[in-house]
């Protein structure tokens, strides 16, 4: 069956290649490196995790690694081509910025608009404020979501950011943060201080308003 698929695709990708969805095109790269799995879940969990392709051609291996159907080699081959990537873009890419309340509220919208299940969100920035790495976290079942702080501590490690933005979303249409929420920020300022990154925000979206622990004048508590 993933030979006719494949064989499809292929087809497709020379007929109409225009056509492809950022999926369908990771999906059909994917095909290189994985010689015997459908590789279609894996590029919607790539993207998930990363926001997009260049998230996802700018992670690092050990990043990557992170994605269930990831391996060692597979890794290296994305990191590879996000380098080559990046050699032929250079100077081209466009970055996001994520400076004030509002440039952070928009992009947690766009990030968050229609989904219904739970999803936590790390937003990693440089000292500019620039964007530099996202990494999505999703339960099994689509609902209630927490990081594990070895987790944590790894991407931490990984990426070196200057600060962290933390956001994920109540599709119960709730934004007020629960004691839960509280006790899960507590556990990732722990880790941000003992990795000298600086929480610059937690934030609930809900479709009818966006909760901002910095705007309550929380934040501070837990970093």
């Amino acid at each position: 069956m993933h030979e006719g698929h494949r064989e499809r695709m292929y087809g497709r990708l020379f007929e109409h290649g225009e056509s492809f969805t950022d999926c369908e095109l990771l999906e059909t790269l994917l095909y290189n490196f994985i010689t015997r799995k459908n590789t279609n879940p894996i590029a919607h969990e790539l993207l998930d995790c990363f926001g997009d392709m260049y998230g996802v051609f700018h992670a690092t291996p050990r990043m990557l690694m992170l994605v269930a159907g990831i391996g060692k080699k597979t890794a290296e081959q994305l990191y590879l081509l996000g380098k080559l990537f990046g050699k032929v873009n250079a100077g081209a890419q466009t970055f996001t910025r994520l400076y004030n309340y509002g440039e952070v509220a928009d992009f947690i919208r766009n990030r968050f608009e229609g989904l219904t299940y739970e999803r936590l969100d790390l937003y990693m920035t440089d000292a500019e404020n620039v964007l530099i790495c996202t990494k999505s976290v999703t339960s099994a079942d689509g609902s209630k979501v927490d990081i594990d702080d070895n987790l944590l501590s790894c991407i931490l490690t990984e990426v070196q950011p200057v600060s962290l933005i933390v956001a994920h979303n109540h599709p119960s249409g709730e934004s007020t943060p629960s004691k839960e929420d509280d006790e899960a920020l507590e556990r990732i300022g722990k880790v941000c201080r003992m990795h000298g990154v600086y929480l610059r925000e937690s934030a609930i979206y809900t479709k009818e308003s966006t909760y901002s622990y910095y705007l309550q004048n929380r934040i501070e508590k837990f970093r």
